[in-house]
C-alpha cells in the first residue's frame, strides 16, 4: 500500500451517466505504471450504473465524492478542492489513459519548473473504441502559445500545477461548457505550456449539441468565453444562455453533426472510405443534407485526390 505521505498526483475524474464506458476509463487509471497517486472520483448526480460501477473497485488509491448533479466545473472543482497533491491530472469517464502516461508527465513537470501544464498527442477513437487517426498538437510554449485562445491542449490529456489552477481563477463554475477554454487561457500569462509528442490518451469523439457549435452560438460562445478569460465570470444574461442552449439541445442533430465529422476524419486523417460511407449513410438517414450527399461522392475518389481537394471541400461545405 502506498503511504498517504507518498502520494506525488491528484488525479481528478467527473462522472454523469458514464456507465458505458467507465470500468475502461477507471481501469486505465489503475493501471498506470506511475503508482503513487490518489485517484479522486465526483460522482456529479448520475442516475445510470455509474456509482455502483465505481463503488465495484476496492483499490485504496480511489476517492469517492458524490454530489448532487452540479456540472462539470463545480464537480472538477469540489475534487482539486479535496487533493492532496501539487500535481493535478484530469481524465474524463469516457477515456483511456496509456500505460505511461503519468510517469511521462510527472517527471516533465518535476524537471522542468517553468512549465505549468503538459497535455499529449492522442490517439482518436470513436464510440466503438475504432481509431480514427493520431492528434498532432503543437508542442513547444511558443506553439502552444500561438494557437490561443484556441486551446491548444486535449484536455483531459493535461496534468498542471494546482497553485497556477488557483491562481487562474479555478474552472469558472457559470460557464456550463467551455470551462477548460477558459482556464487555459487564463494559466498561459503565469507560466509556459508543452505538449508531449507522442499519444499517451485514448480520446473518444462523443456527440455533442448541434445548437452549440451553429454559427451564431459559436459566434456568441467565443464572446461570453472572452469575457469569462478576462473577468473570470460572466453575466446572468450569459449564463441564462449556456442554460438555454444545454437545455435545448438537439440530439438528433447532434448525433447527424457526430457522423459527419467521422467520415470527414475518415476521409482525410485516415483515408478509409468505406467506413466514411458508412457513417455519410447513418447521417444521411437522420438529415438529409447537400453536405452529406458531396462529400459521399468525394468518397469514391482516390486517397490523393481527395487530400487535394481538401481546402475546395471545406470551403464549399464551410466546416471546420
Amino acid at each position: 500500500m502506498i503511504l498517504e505521505k507518498n502520494i506525488k498526483i491528484s488525479v481528478i475524474m467527473a462522472v454523469f451517466n458514464a456507465e458505458k464506458y467507465l470500468n475502461e476509463s477507471i481501469e486505465s487509471i489503475l493501471a498506470q505504471s506511475f503508482t503513487e497517486f490518489e485517484f479522486i472520483i465526483i460522482n456529479d448526480g448520475s442516475n445510470d450504473r455509474s456509482l455502483e460501477i465505481i463503488k465495484s473497485y476496492s483499490d485504496p488509491r480511489i476517492v469517492l465524492l458524490n454530489q448532487n448533479n452540479s456540472g462539470l466545473a463545480k464537480a472538477l472543482n469540489n475534487g482539486i478542492k479535496k487533493s492532496k497533491c501539487d500535481f493535478i491530472a484530469r481524465m474524463d469517464a469516457d477515456d483511456i489513459s496509456l500505460l505511461d502516461r503519468f510517469n511521462k508527465q510527472y517527471y516533465f513537470l518535476k524537471h522542468n519548473p517553468e512549465f505549468v501544464i503538459v497535455g499529449s498527442n492522442a490517439i482518436i477513437i470513436d464510440l466503438e473504441g475504432r481509431q480514427i487517426y493520431n492528434s498532432s498538437l503543437p508542442i513547444n510554449d511558443y506553439e502552444c502559445k500561438k494557437k490561443l485562445p484556441e486551446t491548444p491542449f486535449i484536455h483531459p490529456s493535461v496534468m498542471f500545477r494546482k497553485d497556477s489552477f488557483y491562481t487562474a481563477g479555478q474552472y469558472a463554475e457559470q460557464m456550463l461548457t467551455g470551462q477548460d477554454y477558459v482556464l487555459i487561457n487564463r494559466m498561459s500569462k503565469l507560466g509556459k505550456f508543452y505538449n508531449i509528442e507522442e499519444p499517451l490518451l485514448k480520446y473518444r469523439i462523443v456527440p455533442n449539441s448541434n445548437s452549440i457549435r451553429s454559427n451564431n452560438n459559436h459566434n456568441k460562445m467565443h464572446v461570453i468565453m472572452s469575457k469569462a478569460i478576462n473577468t473570470n465570470n460572466i453575466s446572468d444574461d450569459d449564463f441564462y444562455f449556456l442554460k438555454h442552449l444545454i437545455a435545448n439541445k438537439d440530439s438528433k442533430n447532434s448525433l447527424n453533426n457526430y457522423y459527419l465529422l467521422l467520415a470527414k476524419k475518415y476521409l482525410w486523417n485516415n483515408y478509409q472510405p468505406k467506413i466514411a460511407r458508412m457513417n455519410l449513410t447513418k447521417s444521411f438517414q437522420l438529415n438529409p443534407s447537400f453536405n452529406s450527399l458531396i462529400l459521399f461522392i468525394v468518397s469514391f475518389l482516390p486517397s490523393k485526390l481527395i487530400s487535394q481537394s481538401y481546402s475546395f471541400i471545406k470551403k464549399l461545405l464551410k466546416f471546420r
